[in-house]
């Protein structure tokens, strides 16, 4: 099992594109390595193939300065804001994907 908890941590300090994150978020997800913490490309894909079904809402708060993003399947919901687009869509992946874990439930039948 991958260790979700600890990625979750080094997204919350992350400022922006990493190539050290990139290469955790690969590992932690099973993906190949890539431009993750930059491409909101790359990390809706991400999303699609950890968690099919789930839809992705993206936008900014209400002073149009932080990104945010929305996970959301029937009643299950997650948010979270970050400094950057892809950021924020990573942090609440990991966030339902640690959430999955904990309630013994599986988030995403295609899980990495």
């Amino acid at each position: 099992m991958s260790d979700f908890p600890a990625l979750a941590a080094k997204l919350r300090i992350a400022g922006g594109p990493s190539p050290e994150l990139d290469a955790a978020i690969a590992e932690a997800l099973g993906v190949p390595a890539g431009h993750h913490t930059e491409s909101v490309e790359e990390c809706r894909r991400l999303v699609s193939l950890a968690l099919p079904g789930w839809r992705l809402h993206l936008g900014f708060d209400v002073c149009g300065v932080l990104p945010y993003a929305v996970l959301s399947k029937e009643a299950d919901r997650a948010e979270t804001e970050a400094p950057t687009v892809p950021l924020a869509i990573l942090r609440v992946l990991v966030d339902v994907l640690i959430k999955g874990a904990a309630t013994g439930s599986s988030p995403g039948a295609g899980q990495p």
